[in-house]
């Protein structure tokens, strides 16, 4: 058992490398470090845990527990040391197939334990909640206190881009557009801004994380369709009509996140994106950025960073990731920092 550590972050399976990403920018406060298992990471150091209630990529963060190779229920049960609570529920889950142990057997035995330390339990609507986890890839458990949603409840099919008033077909999956937000902002202080924004959905992932947020779009259709997305989605997000490669945009702005309205790759596009880089820059020189272009598919891998020959004017690359859509398209996720301008 690793015990020096101070939580254990659990991610989701739609993109780990994804989410591995996000926790980084989110517990920066954390050193993270990789382990054995495909999906858990070990938190060095005390962050705001109940971030991961914003984050696309993390089901929860596990916190006063631990982390070892799965052997038998006995040895789980020996190693939590249980504490009186009230209204509490435990969770059981499991990562990457099935290590063979039923997950309901280890709920009702560590029930067991903190009934027998004189808890109490809601099943419904608990105060706190005990998670276990189960990970085949490495055949680790790791246990604690639940901060987040755990595993499949976020509902992000409810908030599917086909179920906006005002949809296209290219728009990006909310999980993915929240994690880009979460990635390129961070805890940073200031705007993040969509200078093409379309349709509204990294907007709305924005807004509903709180951050403040501004969007433009040439467009007169799409700024229309995009303050009916905005108010369907109940957030406060500024939306604009106007030219971004000359728009006078805010000062602070610590994230720009955009997925460009394109898809030919043609050169006249590629100077589009260029001209309002180019622009944004004038106004804030210490903006972040994530780009999500379309590729084709192939390049995608779950787990790691791929590596791209892209350039992008003004800034330097600093990963990118590939993210399957269908057996004919792929996007490109760059994360990349304004160079340094050497007097």
């Amino acid at each position: 058992m690793n015990s020096n550590y101070s939580a254990a972050i659990v991610l989701r399976g739609w993109h780990p490398a994804i989410g591995r990403a996000e926790a980084i920018e989110m517990f920066p406060e954390s050193k993270l470090e990789r382990t054995e298992s495909r999906r858990i990471l070990l938190a060095h150091g005390e962050s705001d845990w109940n971030r991961a209630n914003l984050m696309s990529g993390c089901e929860c963060v596990l916190v006063g527990g631990g982390f070892e190779k799965w052997e038998s229920i006995e040895k789980l049960i020996d190693s939590i040391t249980p504490i009186k609570k009230d209204n509490i529920a435990v969770e059981c889950w499991r990562h990457e197939g099935k290590i063979p142990v039923s997950t309901r057997e280890i709920e009702k035995h560590i029930g067991g334990i903190f009934y027998d330390a004189g808890s109490t339990f809601d099943l419904e609507n608990p105060e706190h909640r005990f998670g276990v986890v189960l990970d085949n890839s490495a055949g680790y458990v790791a246990w604690g206190w639940m901060v987040g949603q755990g595993p499949g409840k976020h509902g992000w099919s409810n908030m599917r881009a086909n179920k906006r008033p005002f949809f296209r077909p290219v728009s990006l999956e909310p999980r993915l557009a929240r994690a880009a937000v979460n990635i390129d902002a961070g805890i940073g202080e200031g705007y993040v801004i969509d200078p093409m924004c379309g349709t509204g959905g990294i907007l709305i992932e924005s807004g509903l994380t709180k951050r403040p947020t501004f969007g433009l779009d040439f467009d007169p259709v799409m700024v229309e369709g995009c303050l009916e997305n905005i108010k369907w989605a109940e957030v406060d997000v500024r939306v604009e009509r106007g030219d971004a490669t000359h728009f006078s945009f805010p000062e602070n702005v610590c994230a720009v996140v955009v997925d460009p309205p394109y898809g030919r790759n043609s050169p006249s596009d590629e100077k589009l994106i260029e001209d309002v880089l180019v622009n944004i820059l004038r106004h804030s020189i210490n903006c972040k950025l994530v780009i999500i272009l379309p590729v084709s598919p192939g390049r995608e891998n779950l787990d790691e960073q791929i590596k791209t020959d892209l350039k992008i004017k003004g800034f330097d690359i600093q990963a990118a990731y590939g993210i399957p859509v269908h057996k004919s398209l792929g996007r490109l996720m760059v994360v990349a920092t304004p160079q340094r301008i050497h007097q």
